[in-house]
């Protein structure tokens, strides 16, 4: 009888015959050294912490990973950090316990140094007070791989806090996650970055505190590009659909017009390819980045309206269609009635508007405060 092999034997396999597993692990290796250092920045003494929770590196890859997810979490932790007048804590972001580390997110300019979710145990020794900020599709994740000494740590904290970041009411955790979740800590509580989802409805149906934190989109983060600057370029958000090729079939067929799928960009490229271009069109949640951000930088924006992200004043935009069916038979002429100068300003300037009335920088900072403060918006 064939006995299984021991994982860690595997790893040491892969070790002997591939480079790019050692340079993997020594890789590896070299961030725990940096992170073993960068950690003595932080007050060891300090009797609150504030955790904010991402994703590790791509385990074929060895690279980090960037989403509008992750962009929004690293804001939030450096708007935490600027906060401490208010809440008087260490602010720290790690990665979710079981995943490759990394140091520094690489594919977007940020300041913020990631550390090892073990970390906070072996160094932080005084703490009465703890908030952990984990994204919602990462909570039994987070649950599952717990090791013994970090359920130990957390047990021991006089006060600890868990936040459901709750960027997508579609990846929310069900009654069952967030029953554990609850039986860990002593308070849970739950932020949304779309009006939405945070609504009476919604704070029963979890049975938390429910805030809405807004995201890290605002107006004054894009450089806006006139339309006789622009080029006539629809970009495609990378989400899956079962329309997703038909549309991009009929996009290419249109005189003049060039289609671009966003992928493999850094975080500046992707700006720097929708100030240029005069089109977006979102396959995912619908009220996302790939539609907000390019509107905020000059483009006219197509998509199709769900109940789950959008609020009824989209429904007055032209471009947010009521089915992808009606997208299909609409998207040419649209962008055809749209693409001279004065209707493009005419058209985009409503879109701008419905979006920044949404988007505001000094609100999303006024909410965090405000949670910080217990000031929730459900209760």
């Amino acid at each position: 009888m064939s006995q299984k092999i021991p994982a860690y034997l595997k790893e040491a396999v892969k070790y002997v015959i591939s480079a790019g597993e050692r340079k993997k692990i020594q890789n590896q290796i070299s961030i725990r050294k940096l992170q073993d250092r960068a950690i003595r920045d932080f007050d060891q003494h300090s009797k609150k912490l504030i955790v904010f929770l991402v994703p590790g590196t791509d385990r074929q890859t060895g690279t980090d990973k960037i989403s509008g997810g992750v962009i929004s979490i690293v804001s939030l932790c450096e708007e935490s950090t600027s906060l401490k007048s208010i809440h008087g804590a260490e602010v720290i972001m790690c990665t979710l316990p079981n995943e490759l580390v990394l140091f520094r997110h690489t594919q977007f300019k940020n300041d913020t140094n990631v550390f090892r979710f073990s970390q906070l145990r072996q160094y932080f020794g005084s703490l009465s007070e703890v908030i952990i900020h984990i994204p919602e599709f990462t909570c039994g994740y987070f649950l599952e791989h717990l090791s013994e000494q970090d359920k130990d740590w957390l047990a021991a904290i006089p006060y600890l806090q868990i936040n459901i970041l709750n960027q997508n009411i579609r990846l929310m955790p069900g009654d069952e996650i967030i029953g554990k979740i609850k039986a860990l800590a002593d308070k849970v509580t739950c932020t949304t970055a779309h009006q939405r989802y945070c609504t009476e409805e919604y704070r029963r149906k979890f049975g938390v505190p429910l805030h809405k934190l807004s995201v890290w989109i605002s107006p004054e983060k894009y450089h806006f590009v006139q339309f006789a600057e622009k080029e006539n370029l629809i970009i495609i958000s990378p989400d899956p659909h079962p329309s997703r090729d038909e549309v991009i079939e009929k996009l290419r067929k249109i005189k003049g017009l060039t289609a671009q799928v966003i992928q493999n960009l850094t975080y500046e490229e992707y700006k720097a390819t929708i100030g240029r271009a005069k089109w977006a069109l979102t396959f995912g949640e619908g009220l996302d980045g790939y539609i907000i951000e390019p509107i905020f930088s000059g483009s006219v924006a197509f998509a199709v309206y769900n109940e789950d992200f959008f609020t009824p004043d989209f429904k007055e935009l032209e471009t947010i269609y009521d089915s992808y069916d009606q997208l299909l038979d609409n998207i040419e002429s649209d962008i055809q009635k749209l693409d001279n100068e004065s209707s493009f300003q005419t058209y985009q300037q409503l879109e701008f508007a419905r979006c920044s009335w949404h988007y505001s920088e000094q609100v999303y900072k006024n909410n965090l405060a405000a949670y910080y403060k217990n000031e929730y918006t459900f209760p």
